[in-house]
């Protein structure tokens, strides 16, 4: 009992504190994730496969793999993937950073290239979109993961 009245105590203080998640409703969010996704793969100079189905995954805020309830706050990851010969995955992840460097507000937090192996990974901060990005090598051979990341947010109280 005490823990609700602490949880919905608090869920009533992010309604007046200035400090609180944004608002965005999760339709919203993942419209815009999905749309940074396509141009994340469109910088990289690669296409979305169609043989593994992108996904959204909605978690609590803080809480990694824990599923956020419908009318809480939650963070938001929608991850596709690209069919590319492995020999062509570091050429593509240098094309992306160099776009991403070009645009303001973005921090590429993490990069990496394993020639050896011909893989490569980038990790992202876009700051204007409250998005992390996550490109890496992935398996099976051949494949690319694209996923962004949203920082917390809070459903609108009228859902939309």
């Amino acid at each position: 009992m005490a823990v609700l009245v602490v949880a919905t105590l608090l869920g009533w203080a992010w309604l007046s504190d200035a400090g609180a998640p944004p608002l965005e409703s999760r339709a919203a969010a993942l419209a815009t994730t999905e749309q940074q996704v396509r141009n994340v793969a469109a910088d990289a100079g690669i296409g979305i496969s169609g043989r593994y189905n992108p996904g959204a995954s909605y978690e609590t805020c803080g809480r990694r793999g824990v599923p956020a309830p419908t009318e809480g706050p939650y963070t938001l990851t929608y991850t596709a993937y690209a069919d590319l010969p492995d020999r062509m995955h570091i050429a593509a992840l240098r094309r992306l950073r160099a776009a991403l460097e070009r645009k303001d507000g973005v921090e590429i937090t993490a990069y990496e290239e394993r020639p050896q192996v011909q893989e490569a990974q980038l990790d992202a901060d876009d700051g204007p979109h409250r998005r992390h990005i996550a490109v890496a090598s992935a398996k099976p051979p051949h494949t690319v993961r694209l996923a962004v990341s949203t920082e917390c947010f809070r459903q609108p109280v009228d859902g939309r």
